[in-house]
């Protein structure tokens, strides 16, 4: 523990962050400019590739990537004095349970760092983009950390089986940081991958989530079926129209946020829909609809079940391919299906939800009220000069 001690001569660690597998995160403060900063405690063994990384991105000026402010150097020890970001970590987005147009805007502004880091005047790629790397200001603006840094092997080997077999990471003989084609694939799936836990059914108050045992990716009923085949297009590895480029997941999350924010969720009540649906079994991926251009979007469910689901993929080769399911955790139980669908849609489906009177029925219910009234009123005499006529001295 390095608590109270000064660096650089003007940076107070004040007390431990965290305690990570390369490196120990404090909070302190500059007492030179007042402001609250991370500080980075880097051993020995581990100064080489930090000093590397530090090369790389020394440069990055970017509102979704975490400032470098300083470098202060022991024998034994190297210190990064980082911008303080205040706000949330990834478990407490996790705990959040955020809306799918949320998730969806968190993705976007990953890619947005990540194409950023990328251009052709940097070339960098990540390389370990985990929950650890991810932060939300108070603003709400996402910040992206720890660019060209060590991979952390263990948190990607237990990812690995999700989506299909395969290299956990690839290229690991590049030194850290360096673009190849399958380190900017695999930045690629890590969104993926932490879309997919912000998006999996989880209890209320969790702040991790584990991988599937089985590999399969499922998504809660509330999830929007465009948003987990995007998901999928990222994570499954043999995905007919798995996305490769960076660019085209920015361009896509960025649409998608925005047309799931301007659909507007109707909360139901009724105990049909409170009901958990059993999982559907998904229809098989024919490979002759491969390159067809179809963004593949939600399939009907198997024969004789009710219900939607994702479509299974499984390749020739490998019989434990992940599929996508949907499944009712009871913290969706009271969200409909037609979440995303358009305010004029919804309100055919629930007529009593957004049923208004406009002025002229208004006016015509007047009438119709009044009119009741005179021919009441004139039965009513009617009746009262009959009964005398017919029934005198009564």
């Amino acid at each position: 523990m390095e608590t109270g001690l000064v660096i650089g001569g003007h940076y107070l660690l004040q007390r431990l962050i965290k305690q990570g597998p390369y490196c120990a995160v404090y909070q302190g403060v500059d007492q030179l400019f007042q402001r609250l900063v991370a500080v980075k405690s880097v051993p020995a063994a581990q100064v080489a590739v930090y000093r590397a990384a530090v090369r790389m991105t020394s440069q990055f000026s970017y509102p979704n990537i975490v400032g470098l402010y300083d470098l202060a150097s022991k024998p034994d020890r190297l210190y990064l004095v980082q911008e303080y970001v205040e706000g949330d970590d990834f478990a407490m987005l996790l705990q959040g349970q955020l809306q799918p147009y949320e998730v969806a805007d968190l993705g976007y502004q990953i890619c947005s760092a990540l194409r950023y880091a990328s251009n052709s005047s940097r070339r960098i790629c990540h390389g370990d983009l985990t929950p650890n790397a991810i932060f939300r200001d108070l603003r709400g603006v996402i910040r992206v950390n720890n660019f060209a840094l060590p991979t952390d092997l263990s948190y990607f080997t237990a990812w690995s089986t999700l989506g299909g077999e395969g290299a956990p990471i690839s290229d690991r003989d590049l030194p850290w940081g360096l673009p190849s084609e399958g380190r900017l694939a695999d930045d690629i799936r890590a969104v993926g991958l932490l879309l997919y836990q912000l998006l999996a059914g989880r209890a209320p108050g969790t702040t991790g989530v584990e991988p599937p045992p089985d590999g399969r990716l499922r998504f809660p009923r509330h999830v929007p079926p465009e948003l987990c085949e995007l998901v999928a297009r990222t994570v499954i590895r043999q995905h007919p129209q798995r996305i490769t480029s960076i660019e085209v997941l920015n361009d896509e999350l960025r649409i998608l946020a925005e047309t799931l924010e301007a659909s507007v969720p109707v909360l139901a009540n009724s105990p049909v829909l409170q009901q958990a649906d059993a999982i559907v079994r998904p229809q098989q991926f024919s490979p002759m609809s491969a390159g067809t251009g179809n963004p593949g979007s939600a399939l009907p469910g198997a024969q004789g079940q009710p219900g939607a689901a994702m479509p299974v993929y499984r390749g020739e080769h490998n019989a434990r391919l992940a599929a996508m399911e949907m499944e009712h955790p009871p913290s969706a139980l009271t969200i409909a299906d037609t979440s995303i669908k358009p305010a004029s849609t919804r309100s055919t489906i629930y007529p009593h939800a957004q049923e208004k009177i406009q002025p002229a029925q208004r006016s015509s219910l007047l009438w119709l009220l009044l009119l009741g009234l005179i021919i009441f009123v004139l039965f009513f005499v009617i009746g009262y000069f009959a009964g005398n006529f017919f029934i005198p001295g009564h």
